[in-house]
């Protein structure tokens, strides 16, 4: 029965990216389907990390073809702050030539409070794959 369950879960997770994700040329199934990416949309609401785009952009709309969660729309941006899908990946950090977005963690700077954000990540993914060998 489990081996059932989890075979249905892996075939229709494999439908979301060759029929969604790639007509997107977004990853649709981390934020719709793995179980990991509905951890981190839900934990990032109650995370004091935060990303936000302050009065530097120039709203270019590069970050907008270097999200690959779809976060990163025209409203977004004049919203200054990623949408719902963000995972906080960063990968719009580095892509901005404006350096307007930023992660926000209490009154650390910017390039600290990503530094902070990405050495906590990284420790809890060795961790709980540590933990899966055992």
């Amino acid at each position: 029965m489990a081996l059932s369950v989890a075979l249905a879960f892996g075939v229709d997770g494999l439908a979301i990216i060759f029929f969604l994700s790639r007509r997107k040329g977004k990853m649709v199934q981390c934020t719709l389907w793995y179980p990991i990416g509905t951890i981190v949309n839900y934990y990032k609401r109650i995370s004091p990390f935060r990303m936000y785009i302050d009065n530097a952009c120039t709203s270019c709309m590069i970050c907008t073809r270097h999200c690959r969660y779809d976060a990163l729309g025209k409203p977004d941006i004049l919203n200054h702050k990623p949408g719902i899908t963000c995972t906080l990946c960063g990968d719009c950090v580095t892509s901005c030539p404006s350096g307007a977005i930023r992660y926000k963690f209490l009154n650390l700077s910017p390039r600290t409070s990503r530094y902070l954000y990405l050495f906590i990540s990284i420790s809890l993914h060795v961790i709980t794959l540590s933990m899966a060998r055992i």
